[in-house]
């Protein structure tokens, strides 16, 4: 009897081995290569054992913690939410079972809150809603990878169905719905924008299988991504870029692209005369398509990249105008001492807070909408006449400025002059005329603009003018120097606090972009005058209206 039971356990025993072996019994190939390059797909081909599911999982071989994260509000942010919980920074679940880790539905997106939240601005999309960590089967939380607890699968969660998350660590566009790409099958047996590109053929019969699917086009060049299938770790391979990569960008693009489409731009700025910086945030977010590094929001990326175009433009008028001695400094310097306190104290710090990726295109799509309007009032018949007034009053200026120094007047007319000074309002007199000068109130002016201009990365030209033309009265060849003055400020102040929270530029798109940019406002000027003023301030209204559509997504088929 007891050998009986002895040889009873020991069949068991052993039935039990030979299962545990042959449930390891996994086979897979990778027939794409262990080399793939940037954008291409990727083939998974071989064999489980029969009757199983079948889940493979492709992911980054490094993993990424809070901690790492470069920027200081991102850092803060995540550490207070998953502390150390370390996750791959692209993940991908391909199963013929994607009911077992998520659910297909529609929900709101766009302005879910806040002052905008109602239609067109709020709307329904498809999403691939991931389930909790509780209500996955628990024979299937093995199966995953990397991921093995439910803080690790909640962190990615939150990477890739938070807009924070998307546009931090995931960087990967959502296709169509409201949420990055993690649970994919076959798009003929569910015909999901996420799951286009995707297709898996499965014999569950006899456990073999074949798939394919395209991971992240923004890889960085190196990057390793492991295969695992069903829990078990079978290949990795390896990233090849595409063409030039911008690191810190994080973002595949021809350099000469990026400098062809600054020239543009530069050439714009001249004819328009600001919204430079405005024009360059779009070409960046839409165009070139920044991304930023991994663990900092997109949006930060863009906004110290973008100053150093500003920073740049205004260097040579700058010069120009205090050698000609038409800098009232009176004025100008507490202008200039109130942007940097905002572009430095203030705008950067409320922008990485309150501005990420989502945010910063929804509002900079409504400014973007008023200066659209107002490109549009400058191009009536009653504004371009007040405007060739302004232009007759500076070339009787400009000529007045060439006889003085002719005869030898420039200097004295140059140079600023005042009895008293006094913080609140005292009389300047300046080439010939007298103003009056407010510092108080340039001062607070410049603190609130300096502000706005460095949270959205943009020089505040097209604040800067208005304020000193019609709030303070002054003429346009007193006003068109300061304002340039006051673009340095907000772009030296700006960039300076944005690198010091962790937020570098990306060097070598911002000299690209610089470049092309003063390049074009060189180039500018000379083709001005050939052009057709009112058709082209009308389709750059029109240009910057489409850009408000598209980044309130005002309109079903740009979103």
């Amino acid at each position: 009897m007891k050998r009986k039971l002895f040889i009873n356990l020991m069949t068991i025993l052993l039935l039990l081995g030979f299962s545990a072996v042959s449930s390891f019994a996994i086979e897979a190939t990778l027939t794409s290569g262990d080399r793939v390059k940037a954008g291409n797909p990727v083939t998974v081909k071989g064999k489980i054992d029969p009757g199983q599911d079948l889940y493979v999982v492709i992911c980054t071989h490094r993993m990424f913690k809070p901690a790492d994260s470069p920027g200081a509000k991102e850092r803060k942010k995540l550490t207070k939410k998953f502390g150390d919980t370390a996750i791959p920074t692209t993940y991908y679940v391909i199963t013929n079972k994607p009911e077992n880790l998520a659910t297909p539905k529609s929900v709101a997106m766009g302005q879910t809150s806040g002052p905008f939240a109602f239609p067109p601005f709020k709307f329904m999309v498809r999403i691939n809603k991931i389930k909790k960590w509780t209500d996955i089967p628990e024979n299937v939380k093995g199966l995953l990878g990397p991921i093995n607890s439910a803080a690790q699968w909640k962190f990615l969660t939150f990477t890739h169905e938070k807009k924070f998350g998307i546009n931090t660590i995931v960087k990967e566009k959502p296709l169509g719905g409201g949420t990055a790409r993690m649970v994919l099958t076959d798009y003929n047996a569910q015909r999901e924008d996420w799951n286009k590109g995707t297709t898996l053929k499965f014999d569950k019969a006899t456990g073999e299988f074949e798939m394919t699917m395209t991971p992240y086009k923004n890889l960085a060049p190196e990057t390793k991504l492991d295969v695992w299938v069903n829990g078990q770790k079978t290949n990795a391979f390896s990233i090849e870029p595409s063409t030039f990569y911008f690191k810190t960008g994080g973002c595949y693009m021809n350099p000469l692209v990026v400098l062809g489409g600054a020239f543009v731009i530069g050439v714009l700025f001249v004819i328009m005369g600001a919204a430079g910086g405005l024009f360059t945030a779009a070409y960046q977010i839409t165009v070139i398509g920044t991304k930023g590094p991994i663990g900092i929001n997109a949006a930060n990326t863009i906004k110290p990249t973008n100053l150093f175009l500003t920073l740049c433009s205004p260097l040579t008028g700058l010069i120009s105008y205090f050698k000609s001695k038409r800098f009232a400094w009176p004025v100008a310097i507490f202008f200039a001492i109130g942007i940097l306190i905002g572009a430095f104290f203030i705008g950067p710090t409320f922008s990485a807070k309150y501005l990420p990726l989502k945010a910063y295109k929804f509002y900079l799509g409504i400014i973007c909408l008023l200066i659209g309007f107002k490109l549009f009032h400058e191009s009536l018949p009653s504004t371009i006449e007040k405007k060739k007034a302004l232009k007759a009053i500076i070339q009787k200026f400009n000529k007045a400025v060439e006889e003085a120094k002719k005869t030898g007047k420039a200097a004295e007319l140059g140079k600023v002059e005042f009895d008293k000074f006094n913080f609140i309002k005292f009389d300047m007199r300046f080439w010939g005329e007298t103003f009056v000068a407010k510092p108080l109130t340039m001062l607070l002016g410049g603190i609130i603009m300096g502000m706005i201009a460095s949270s959205f990365g943009v020089g505040g030209g097209f604040m800067f003018m208005p304020f000193m033309t019609t709030f303070m009265g002054y003429p346009m060849y007193l006003a068109v120097p300061i304002a340039l003055a006051g673009t340095f400020a907000t772009s030296l102040g700006g960039i300076s606090k944005y690198i010091l929270m962790g937020y570098q530029p990306d060097w070598i798109m911002a000299a690209c972009i610089a470049g092309g940019a003063i390049g074009g406002g060189m180039v500018g000027p000379k083709i001005q005058k050939k052009l057709p003023e009112i058709f082209l301030k009308r389709m750059l209204a029109l240009a910057l209206i489409i850009v408000f559509m598209k980044y309130t997504k005002l309109l079903p088929f740009m979103r």
